[in-house]
């Protein structure tokens, strides 16, 4: 009641009666508003009793002011706007007085703090009455008076408020987003609520940006104008409440200072009642929370609310009519394209490929592209290589950092959203740093943190709604490249060195016990390794079949090539090896062949390291085996000898066996048939004696092979036979369908045409069933050569194109040159030697790189007889000489055949 005496003593030109009772209100005022209540109570009730406070204490001023106590007022008024910095009536008046007394430089100082402070805080520029207050000083007009200071809170403003920030300069991309925000201009038949669109993104996306861009776009569509605030959700400064953005509102829709209401509801309400005839775009920048943005939204359909915030804001669409935008990273050509926007053609003209590095590093998100292109913009001698060097070889977070304005780089932004969250999705953020994979899954962060399942869920959530975290394919986890560098360093400033080691001690124990599971169901001669350590608390995943088994490898597949990696360049090497080791085979199924390389190189060292001899043999062997699917057939068999000696002087029976199975297969495709054959035995023998039918049934292969090239398809066909009763009995369909080819070229070899498309046609549907496109491409040829044995020459062509494209894919070059002499071949029985010519040269092309004999001699044996079709007889003498020359060292029946055929040319010469 004193107040409102007060106030209506002034309006009647009472001023020292108003600055009396002003007076005894506000010395009853004692301490924070409704301290000693209820917290909720006082969070609720206590800013607007403290916006009462000010207002009487302004009205007071105002007063003063008004009756000549200009200089005893100026110290009080610094304090109190030191108090509440973004009070702009308090502003105001300092400034005035400041004026009034001749101190027109402080006056001005003054309003550039002011706007200084609005903008940090804000991001908005002062309000009208500051604006117009500074222009009247430049000006040189008086400021204060009598009747200015009865007024000054009632200044005319803007009718249309235009509070969006400025349009950001050399905007890149983003169609899509601006053509989703489009539909908010669709008309709504029959519509009543607000369309409210909420951009959200990880920090650094441009989510503000975007707002802002398509706010200024389509200002024609909006004449009522647009309101914006920043919420301050995820900034160094608290999150402004919704009390004080209503009256931010309400002043930018032309209320008075002090005719604005004091209680929230109050203002919602009359904010909604200035919104509800009027087409307005309300921006609401930065949330956090659906309570910042609830009392912001107006009643009625005319206006559109853009939200923007870091997290999902769920909650909103409880109560409210949302759709959710959610940003990604630019594309490829998008962040490049942004990056020469802003550094110009002419200096990026000659770095293209530098441009496109940088862009890859700054992990094309848009803040750190800005950065990028300013520090570049402020060192017009450094060039784009230079700084993308140093970005990839420094920490990129503190290279991305402009030093004199550190709130505005990557990790400040970072900082604010890791801040916002309670500590157990803080915990599981750092641990997923410590992750060296591309993606991580809840089973590994609950195995790193140590916490329960459902803790690990219900924490990934959270960072999943704050876009710290999204997840990819599979439901795997992925964090942003530089997002990931934020993560590690805050490992390493909030954990212990040693809890730190023991996580990666229970990730690495983890992978190698899933792993070994999984591989159990894929090939069980690895099922020998021994593991030091027992699985991890939380478990470890079950397989039902071998299906679910290579599904979840191929799913964990390119984190457990980068925990091998990182295992042993950080101190773990015995896991290391181990973990390479489990997967050997699993890289050969699936045509991995320089990861299967690169990472037994690892292993290699890593297992000498810890000095064991065994497992050192199983790596070198598996060495032999990822150069053999290389075609470096040489290594290969240099490897594995290695292999042999090692094993032979440890005593390790199963190693030795092990090492002569492979070096037997390998001789294979070396032209050693009858070592091959020697050294399969051997290895049969060694299984045997220990007990292993599975090493027994692929020795038993390799033995059908050598059987099959030295012209015995009968005893091939035996031991073939015996390998497949192996891997049927044992469920593993990618050793049957390679011993099912076999088993047909054994069936065409004895002349049963018969059984050997059947056979074909089994393989090939097992091998597609399974997409082994390599061995069902091997099963396609056999079938072309059955059918062209049969006269259907065409459909034996069809087969044989359908099998090369296939390999084409695959890499196999030994395949690839057996199909390119079968096409030769179809083409010669269909008269076009010319055609066949051309496929047996290209065959003989990849046996000479092969430096396979076998093969280079079967190609020249079929260049001969296209010679002789085309009636270039000496040329193909020559051709068939080169063959008996390659074949006959390798005691093959072609080499017996050739042999005729060249007797029979120099009889008739």
């Amino acid at each position: 009641m004193e107040t409102d005496l007060a106030r209506a003593a002034l309006s009647a030109g009472d001023a020292a009666d108003a600055a009396g009772r002003l007076r005894s209100a506000l010395a009853l005022w004692r301490g924070p508003a409704l301290d000693g209540t209820h917290h909720e109570f006082q969070a609720d009730e206590g800013p607007a009793l403290e916006e009462l406070r000010l207002a009487a204490l302004a009205q007071r001023i105002d007063a003063d002011l008004i009756l000549g106590r200009h200089g005893e007022i100026i110290s009080e008024l610094r304090l109190l706007v030191v108090e509440s910095p973004l009070n702009e009536k308090l502003r105001s008046q300092l400034i005035r007085v400041l004026h009034a007394t001749g101190r027109t430089a402080e006056a001005l100082e003054e309003f550039r703090s002011a706007r200084r402070h609005f903008r940090d805080e804000l991001g908005l520029e002062p309000g009208e009455e500051l604006v117009r207050l500074h222009q009247s000083i430049l000006a040189g007009e008086p400021t204060l008076g009598t009747t200015e200071v009865k007024t000054a809170s009632s200044l005319p403003l803007r009718s249309v408020p235009r509070q969006l920030p400025g349009d950001v300069a050399r905007f890149v991309g983003r169609e899509e987003s601006l053509r989703q925000l489009d539909t908010l201009l669709e008309d709504q038949d029959g519509r009543s609520s607000v369309i409210v669109t909420v951009i959200t993104g990880a920090p650094g996306l441009g989510k503000t940006t975007l707002a802002t861009r398509w706010g200024h776009r389509v200002a024609d569509r909006f004449p009522d104008g647009q309101l914006y605030v920043n919420l301050h959700g995820y900034s160094q400064g608290a999150p402004v409440p919704g009390t004080q953005a209503l009256s931010h509102f309400l002043r930018g829709l032309g209320v008075a200072a002090d005719q604005v209401p004091h209680g929230l509801d109050e203002k919602a309400s009359l904010y909604r009642s200035l919104m509800a005839d009027k087409r307005i775009l309300v921006v609401l920048d930065n949330a956090a929370k659906p309570d910042q943005v609830r009392p912001l939204i107006p009643g009625l359909s005319l206006c559109r609310v853009v939200v923007t915030s870091r997290d999902l804001l769920r909650g909103l669409s409880v109560t409210h009519d949302v759709h959710t935008l959610a940003l990604d990273v630019l594309s490829a050509d998008e962040a490049e394209a942004l990056l020469v926007a802003i550094l110009g053609e002419k200096r990026t003209r000659d770095e293209s490929a530098a441009v496109t590095t940088l862009a890859s590093l700054c992990g094309h998100l848009p803040l750190a592209l800005r950065l990028a292109a300013a520090h570049l913009a402020g060192q017009p001698g450094l060039s784009v290589a230079d700084f993308a060097t140093r970005l990839a070889e420094e920490n990129a977070l503190t290279a991305l950092d402009i030093e004199d304005d550190p709130y505005v780089g990557i990790r400040a932004a970072f900082e604010t959203s890791y801040r916002n969250l309670p500590e157990a999705p803080r915990k599981v953020f750092r641990f997923m740093g410590l992750h060296p994979g591309p993606d991580i899954g809840i089973d590994e962060i609950t195995a790193l943190t140590g916490l329960s399942r459902g803790d690990v869920r219900a924490a990934v959530e959270g960072l999943v709604s704050a876009h710290l975290v999204q997840y990819g394919e599979a439901q795997r986890l992925v964090l942003h490249d530089l997002i990931r560098v934020f993560a590690r360093e805050r490992c390493d400033l909030d954990e212990d060195k040693t809890d730190l080691r023991n996580a990666l001690s229970r990730l690495f124990d983890w992978y190698l016990h899933a792993v070994k599971a999984a591989m159990g169901h894929i090939y069980t001669e690895h099922n020998g390794l021994e593991l030091a350590s027992d699985p991890p608390p939380c478990g470890i995943p079950t397989f039902e079949n071998y299906d679910s088994a290579a599904k979840w490898l191929d799913v964990h597949y390119s984190s457990v090539v980068a925990i091998v990696g990182h295992a042993a360049a950080c101190g773990w090497p015995d896991h290391a090896w181990k973990l390479a080791d489990a997967m050997d085979y699993f890289f050969y199924l699936r045509n991995r062949t320089d990861d299967w390389m690169s990472i037994h190189q690892i292993a290699l060292s890593a297992v000498r390291e810890v000095g064991d001899k065994s497992g050192e043999c199983r790596i070198l062997n598996a060495l032999g085996a990822a150069n053999m699917h290389a075609d470096r057939v040489v290594e290969c068999l240099n490897y594995q000898r290695q292999a042999l000696e090692l094993s032979r002087a440890a005593g390790d029976v199963g190693g030795e066996a092990y090492a002569l199975s492979r070096i037997g297969y390998s001789l294979l495709w070396a032209g050693g048939f009858h070592e091959a054959m020697e050294r399969c035995s051997e290895a049969v023998d060694l299984y045997r004696a220990l007990g292993n039918e599975q090493g027994e049934a692929i020795a038993f292969t390799s033995l059908g092979i050598a059987h099959l090239r030295l012209g015995n398809p009968g005893d091939a066909l035996n031991f073939l036979q015996r390998a497949l009763a192996f891997d049927r009995k044992n469920g593993n369909p990618h050793d049957e369908g390679y011993v099912l080819t076999l088993i047909g070229d054994a069936y065409e070899a004895l002349g049963d045409l018969e059984a050997a498309a059947e056979i074909y046609r089994q393989s090939t549907l097992l091998n597609r069933g399974i997409e082994n496109y390599r061995f069902e491409a091997n099963a396609l040829a056999g079938l072309g050569r059955v059918y062209r044995r049969r006269g259907r020459l065409e459909e034996a062509l069809d087969f044989h194109v359908r099998a090369l494209a296939l390999i084409g894919s695959e890499g196999d070059r030994w395949s690839a040159c057996e199909m390119l002499m079968d096409l030769g071949i179809d083409y010669l029985s269909l008269g076009d030697a010319e055609a066949a010519l051309e496929n047996h040269r290209n065959a003989l092309s990849i046996a000479d790189s092969l430096e396979d004999p076998y093969l280079q001699g079967l190609c020249h044996g079929a260049i001969a007889h296209a010679f002789h079709a085309l009636d270039r007889v000496d040329e193909a003498e020559e051709s068939w000489l080169a063959a008996f020359d390659l074949l006959s060292p390798l005691g093959v029946p072609e080499a017996r055949e050739i042999g005729e055929r060249i007797t029979g040319l120099t009889a008739r010469h």
